[in-house]
């Protein structure tokens, strides 16, 4: 009965897909509309640092860690502003786990040079570049007389 039941679903819709190919592409839109709309609530000037990040956070807990690779994903667009409030979410979230993923964009010389950049700087911003995580604190040396 199930199998007849899916299989009247796939003629009624003139389509080959099953309900749970349906329900995974439904929530695949949700995960992106979702990272569009903290991106637009970024632009805004009214919320606090805190309160995006009370969103980012919400975010996570919702759709778990393909918020945070979506958002990655996210950086691959052509707007200039809206890539960089996606560095901006990205530096406040700080996720350790979009760590390879926003390397691997970022040594990835298919992409555009901006997008690169944008990977870039969200290491940076996260403490993640080679130059933060190789340096060694400072020996001061202090003469006693």
């Amino acid at each position: 009965m199930e199998k007849e039941g899916a299989r009247l679903f796939q003629q009624e819709h003139g389509t080959h897909w099953n309900i749970v190919e349906l329900e995974v592409l439904a929530s695949r839109r949700q995960l992106r509309q979702h990272v569009n709309a903290i991106i637009e609530l970024s632009n805004s000037s009214t919320l606090t640092t805190s309160e995006i990040r009370q969103q980012l956070l919400l975010g996570v807990a919702t759709f778990g860690n393909q918020f945070a690779a979506q958002l990655v994903r996210s950086l691959q667009c052509d707007d200039h502003l809206q890539r960089q409030q996606i560095v901006w979410l990205l530096t406040v979230l700080n996720d350790q786990q979009t760590l390879p993923l926003l390397q691997r964009l970022s040594r990835n010389e298919r992409l555009s040079r901006p997008i690169r950049l944008s990977a870039s700087l969200a290491l940076a911003g996260m403490g993640a570049t080679a130059e933060v995580i190789n340096t060694q604190p400072v020996k001061r040396l202090y003469a006693i007389s």
